[in-house]
């Protein structure tokens, strides 16, 4: 027969009942209504004298819960909660991020194969560190931590939910990036390098350049900006980076300010870069068929090698990448490097270029425009 018992230094009801073997057991209800506290005991007690299914004890769990609380208890598979979570996250994140979370959530998925059908409170740690071992040896170290981040947002949620009790990718711990020695190093382009470069470039990857080099922004950033984002008056520019979030706002120096006030849009809110904004469009908010075009640009430019014709599979984050050493990003080394080298504070280039640091955060240093301006002043002019 059920009874219950307290400790002394408790506030809860335990349970003590035997199971089908006769063996004594005890449970706490975390209860301390006593009259609600026997009827879990007493549903303990028969559950764990029947040998139950996993649905069977789900159902009990459900019924002591509804019984207690007055309403049902929702329980989801793997499937139906990252199903529903990354449905929640499309109206929260860019198209290139969501599209970031779902080949983390459908790695998972696939990881688990039957098993992503089962209960969500299933899944346990030592899945996920089987999952971040067999991505970083098949993609990169980098992407199986990045998906290790992500899946821990997802299971957090899971416990907020009520549907764990824990988080499974809390105490999983991310891989140490090491390079191996003769893998190539991200660099500022040198300066012949960069007139080479643009005396080859036409279009718009000139001001793609430009934007790249007296910015010190992503490409992507770039390729989204709009007639609305530029005040040739304050000679600002203004938009929200779409990897870190943060409000941008940068002077504009005066090679870039030349080009733009050539091509600016007549609607303010028509792209300052019609192709290259469509082609992210297309390709889902990501910026890699931009990245494959200035590859072929290094390449007409006799930067690098040219690529063969079906080395991008289109498979995005689930092929392992091949890393340059020149690539579009290399333009914020360039850009980084020179307001160093220009004597401008560390505190100032970080909230030009956007970079976060544990020492130098954004909540704690406020950067004027003016400062700003002077430093943007100390670029040099390649171009004219």
């Amino acid at each position: 027969m059920a009874s219950l018992w307290k400790h002394p230094k408790s506030q809860f009801w335990t349970a003590c009942f035997t199971d089908d073997n006769g063996r004594q057991l005890k449970r706490s209800t975390k209860l301390t209504d006593r009259n609600k506290a026997t009827l879990m005991a007493q549903k303990f007690e028969a559950a764990y004298r029947m040998k139950l299914t996993e649905a069977q004890a789900r159902k009990v769990v459900s019924d002591i819960f509804e019984q207690i609380h007055g309403e049902q208890l929702y329980h989801a598979t793997v499937r139906k909660f990252l199903t529903d979570w990354m449905t929640n996250k499309k109206s929260e994140t860019s198209p290139g991020t969501h599209k970031r979370y779902q080949n983390a959530v459908d790695k998972l998925l696939d990881f688990l194969g039957d098993r992503a059908d089962r209960d969500i409170a299933y899944v346990h740690k030592r899945d996920l560190a089987a999952l971040r071992d067999k991505t970083a040896a098949e993609l990169s170290v980098s992407t199986a931590n990045t998906d290790l981040k992500i899946l821990r947002v997802a299971f957090h949620q899971a416990v907020i939910d009520g549907l764990r009790l824990d988080n499974p990718g809390a105490s999983v711990r991310t891989l140490e990036e090491r390079k191996s020695s003769d893998a190539p190093e991200r660099r500022p382009f040198t300066e012949k390098e960069l007139k080479t470069l643009f005396a080859v470039a036409e279009g718009e990857w000139e001001g793609l350049l430009l934007g790249g080099l007296y910015t010190g922004q992503r490409l992507g950033d770039l390729a989204s900006l709009t007639g609305r984002r530029i005040d040739l008056g304050e000679e600002l520019l203004t938009f929200r980076s779409q990897k870190t979030g943060r409000d941008m706002v940068i002077p504009i120096a005066a090679p870039f300010l030349a080009y733009l006030k050539k091509n600016m849009p007549r609607d303010p809110d028509a792209p300052l870069f019609p192709k290259a904004h469509e082609e992210r469009k297309e390709a889902d908010g990501e910026s890699r068929r931009l990245s494959a075009q200035f590859h072929a640009l290094l390449a007409k430019a006799k930067l690098v090698d040219a690529r063969p014709k079906d080395k991008n599979s289109g498979r995005g984050h689930s092929v392992k990448r091949t890393v340059s050493e020149l690539s579009f990003h290399s333009l914020r080394h360039n850009t980084t490097s020179w307001l160093k080298k220009a004597g401008v504070p560390e505190s100032v280039v970080r909230d030009i270029i956007g970079h976060e640091s544990e020492l130098v955060s954004r909540n704690y240093t406020h950067v004027d425009d003016d400062t700003k301006r002077k430093a943007i002043r100390n670029l040099p002019v390649l171009v004219k």
